[in-house]
């Protein structure tokens, strides 16, 4: 009854979706931290915004700012989902899992870097949905590595994103030099810009290499409430089963989702290699939650037990609260 209430695309669903969202924000928006989350060493366009609400100094259109990407980021993967049918199935349960996700983080529940970041690549995943089964693609696999290119000057790890555009024509397209030179080039574009008018502006030369760090940033886990690092097991246990579930269905699902879910998968790997071998901080779970939420989404819809699809449903709510009133 809980899952067939949730999953449905309906603006009931809508309503609740956003409902939850903002129940589950109350907290953070009463709470009394500063809203946004401004560190030395920001990169550029990043650095840029958190000198704008430092400046107006109103810690709640921060915070109400931050709900609001939040949410843009939700039903961009919703909207991604239905129009590309990667899931087969038409459903917001995709943003409320991904709101269920990011909110147990309760620390970066502030405006961030992030933010902006999974935007761009978010629009640059509809990029290169939109170049399966093109004869041409080059302008596809452009406009996304120039998207990813645009993130990294948001969270310079997008930068490793890049990953992502040669897995997608590994999966999906015959080998092609033009194609996979290309996914280079729209990223060299936008830091050969980037660096030309830094210089022209400043008159000195941007130190990139400064930004590179490959201090393992899974470190950060250790800091986390006892709260929520029960919660990550909780929602660990859940996207672990469902990429195992995944596999059940595997065969049974047509060759365009079957390829979404690859990716998927490898995503949510190089999600977890980039706090693990890069300065990434748990942030990072704004992008892994994509994949994630996906992933989990399709297990609630294909999942026969529905006993057993509302009694997990039931235990990550619960855990969330708990998570949010202990944290």
């Amino acid at each position: 009854m809980i899952i067939k209430s949730l999953k449905g695309f309906h603006p009931t669903n809508l309503i609740l979706t956003v409902f939850i969202a903002i129940a589950f924000w109350m907290k953070f928006f009463t709470g009394a931290n500063p809203g946004i989350i401004a560190e030395q060493g920001s990169m550029p366009f990043y650095n840029a915004i958190t000198n704008f609400f430092l400046n107006i100094d109103s810690p709640f259109t921060a915070k109400l700012v931050s709900f609001l990407l939040i949410l843009l980021q939700a039903f961009l993967i919703v909207t991604i989902n239905n129009h590309f049918k990667l899931l087969g199935y038409r459903s917001y349960l995709p943003a409320l899992i991904f709101i269920i996700i990011t909110v147990n983080f309760t620390q970066h529940q502030q405006l961030q870097a992030i933010h902006f970041a999974n935007i761009f690549f978010l629009i640059a995943w509809i990029r290169l949905n939109q170049a399966y089964g093109k004869q041409k693609a080059l302008s596809y696999y452009f406009d996304a590595s120039f998207l990813i290119g645009v993130a990294s000057l948001f969270y310079f790890n997008m930068i490793f994103l890049t990953i992502i555009l040669l897995i997608h024509l590994l999966l999906t397209r015959s080998i092609n030099i033009k194609e996979f030179t290309v996914s280079f080039f729209g990223l060299a574009v936008v830091w050969y810009l980037f660096l030309a008018f830094y210089y022209i502006f400043y008159d000195e030369t941007y130190d990139i290499l400064a930004v590179f760090s490959f201090e393992p940033g899974f470190i950060d886990f250790m800091s986390l409430s006892i709260s929520t690092k029960i919660t990550s097991g909780v929602l660990l246990f859940i996207t672990i089963m469902a990429i195992m579930a995944s596999l059940k269905y595997y065969s049974s699902f047509n060759i365009y989702i079957r390829s979404n879910l690859k990716m998927f998968f490898y995503m949510f790997v190089v999600g977890f290699l980039l706090i693990l071998l890069t300065n990434s901080s748990n942030e990072l779970i704004y992008f892994i939650a994509i994949p994630a939420s996906l992933f989990i989404s399709l297990f609630f819809i294909k999942l026969k037990s529905k006993l057993h699809g509302n009694i997990l449903v039931i235990i990550l709510f619960i855990a969330t609260i708990a998570n949010l009133f202990f944290s």
